[in-house]
């Protein structure tokens, strides 16, 4: 097994100082997050109680303790990077709301660990073009190295962890967008859905059409009593879907028009086509949402498997039978509209290549630390027809995989230019 690595510094060494914004953009390193738990995280269903968190960030030579919480919360999250990988994400609570990262007071944070990503970017970059588009909101954060104690051996101090994304938890509460009901579409819920949703998915090989598994992510069930979920509120939240599933289905009228908001299903789209993200066709970690009658896609989650890939196959647009895009595409008003905001959001994206580059040099330290206690190789749960990889960067350099994502984006951008000139 191979040794933890140990901080000398711990965070009572450092001296507080008041900040308007809690951690501040202009840093000389990438901050330090310590977290002490009474003991060790072992499952994503359970919080562990009594934690207290510290943020430790060197401004200007110097390293200042920027916050520090008691009475947090800390699990394990997602699955299987939580149950099959070795570095393992986690979910935050703090005990009150808090501006971490300058986007506003939440209690809840999330620490992605990103192993199988080469770069640790990928999910950074796709939030970064999706930032650029309508969509009404996306999950912003920060890289951090995390250190946590070991409550078995309490004379060690800290661990290194490793190399996270610390950021915002994708939820309506504490988030700038608003919702009446807000769902996720992911076959990996099938044990959590509260109902299905009849869509278009790909699997075993072929497109199919049939129900998939949807779970209500607000109005949150936990702020309910159990009677009150099941006899009313969730019946509520089916019928609301179904209503704007009827609009969509019945494209011979104009309905769905002033049911659903193109931009944000145009912008969603272009995104996922951008980043080569195949996963919507499952489809997995895909977020919609109802606000006065009118259907709206997003916010954008989970591009680190198998995406920003510079194909060999025959260049095609690879998710527009996923969903209710098999219905939306043959609609002349959403090409059209598609077309018209690939126009705009194309020389947005062109300068993904700089930004690609400004993480690349903002981590290329601390991302060599991280490797060396968490190399990534490929994955056991791939396909077994490509050898366990995912990313098809795993055996490159840090910088050979970043190169390798931005001849990626690029490819991908001719592509999208190309396909849609094609569409009538």
């Amino acid at each position: 097994m191979m040794a933890c690595q140990r901080e000398t510094i711990i965070p009572e060494q450092v001296t507080p100082v008041e900040r308007p914004s809690i951690i501040p953009e202009k840093l000389d390193s990438v901050p330090r997050m310590y977290i002490t738990v009474p003991q060790k995280i072992t499952s994503r269903d359970y919080w562990t109680d009594s934690c207290s968190v510290r943020i430790v960030a060197r401004i200007q030579g110097r390293d200042t303790l920027v916050f520090e919480a008691d009475s947090a919360q800390v699990k394990g999250r997602g699955n299987s990077s939580w149950s099959a990988y070795p570095k393992k994400p986690y979910a935050l609570k703090l005990k009150e709301k808090a501006n971490l990262i300058g986007t506003g007071k939440t209690r809840h944070w999330v620490l992605l660990a990103n192993w199988m990503d080469r770069t640790l970017l990928r999910n950074q970059v796709a939030f970064e073009a999706a930032r650029r588009t309508s969509l009404e909101w996306t999950p912003s954060g920060i890289f951090v190295e995390l250190y946590m104690n070991d409550p078995d051996y309490p004379e060690y101090g800290f661990e290194y962890k490793g190399l996270y994304w610390l950021g915002e938890k994708v939820r309506v509460e504490g988030s700038h967008f608003k919702a009446d009901y807000f769902y996720s579409f992911d076959t990996s819920d099938k044990n959590e859905a509260d109902f299905y949703a009849w869509c278009h998915y790909f699997q075993g090989g072929v497109w199919q059409e049939g129900e998939v598994p949807v779970t209500v992510r607000y109005p949150d069930k936990d702020d309910y009593p159990q009677y009150y979920w099941i006899s009313y509120l969730r019946d509520e939240c089916l019928n609301a879907l179904q209503d704007m599933e009827d609009a969509i289905y019945h494209m011979g009228t104009d309905t769905w028009r002033s049911k659903v908001d193109l931009d944000t299903f145009c912008d969603w789209y272009i995104v996922h086509e951008l980043c080569f993200n195949k996963e919507s066709r499952h489809p997995k970690s895909c977020f919609m949402y109802i606000r006065d009658g009118v259907f709206y896609a997003g916010p954008i989650w989970d591009f680190d498997w198998n995406t920003f890939i510079k194909s060999d196959e025959v260049p095609h647009l690879k998710i527009r039978s996923s969903l209710y895009y098999f219905q939306l595409f043959p609609q002349p008003a959403f090409r059209n509209r598609l077309k018209a905001r690939w126009k705009v959001l194309k020389p947005r994206f062109e300068s993904l290549l700089d930004y690609i580059d400004q993480q690349a040099d903002w981590i290329r330290v601390p991302e060599e630390r991280n490797h060396d206690m968490w190399p990534c190789y490929p994955n056991p749960m791939a396909e077994a027809e490509n050898d366990g990889h995912v990313n098809f960067d795993e055996d490159l350099s840090f910088q050979e995989a970043v190169d390798k994502m931005k001849e990626a984006v690029q490819w991908r951008i001719d592509v999208l230019e190309e396909q849609f000139a094609l569409l009538e």
